[in-house]
């Protein structure tokens, strides 16, 4: 079953994308004995990219991919986004998808994969929902999010305005809610660069 997990054998947990198998091969290295577990072969050299990862972060990958290529699993949040609208999917399990702005359900396999984008996963953003969801159910401009870490790209910081105080801070993720007096942040960047998406479709 090709999976993707959180690793639990090294220092800081980190995504790990292949094989889910529960018997790993021995060691390479030095021919030691893995016990039986959970773990993900990222294939090569037999044995010897085997990570031990915690089964509460286990996605199954779809059959799908987005328009970059990259893989599709559950709990992936999706965005979509063409000239004239954006919205997010929620990959409820290998068959299924939720819109989260107006709750339609659709097929993995009914996509419109040519305009979507893989831009991060519940596990690591379990609020997400509840913040876009406060957007739409408050009549508020649904925020344009490429991607909710931009340590990876090349995006500036997010600027997070707090809705309830004012407060206005920057981050590398994106976040939900103001810890400091519960409030939700609507999201900006830190520059305008990548902000005006209809300058950049003229462009394109």
């Amino acid at each position: 079953m090709r999976a993707k997990a959180k690793s639990s054998s090294t220092p800081y947990p980190i995504w790990v994308e292949g094989e889910y198998i529960t018997e790993p091969p021995i060691r390479p290295s030095d021919g030691a004995i893995r016990p039986v577990g959970h773990y993900i072969d990222k294939g090569g050299y037999p044995g010897a990219n085997v990570y031990e990862v915690d089964i509460n972060t286990m996605c199954r990958q779809t059959d799908a991919a987005d328009r970059f290529g990259k893989p599709i699993y559950e709990q992936d949040i999706l965005l979509y986004e063409t000239a004239e609208e954006i919205g997010y999917f929620i990959v409820k399990d290998l068959e299924t998808t939720v819109d989260i702005v107006n709750g339609e359900i659709i097929e993995v396999g009914d996509l419109d994969t040519e305009n979507i984008k893989n831009i991060g996963s519940m596990v690591d953003y379990s609020d997400f929902v509840e913040g876009i969801r406060y957007h739409a159910d408050n009549g508020l401009e649904i925020p344009y999010i490429p991607c909710l870490d931009v340590q990876v790209t090349a995006l500036p910081y997010f600027k997070l305005k707090c809705l309830k105080c004012g407060q206005i801070s920057l981050s590398c993720a994106y976040m939900a809610k103001h810890k400091g007096c519960g409030g939700y942040y609507t999201v900006d960047f830190a520059t305008k660069i990548y902000r005006e998406r209809a300058k950049e479709k003229e462009l394109a």
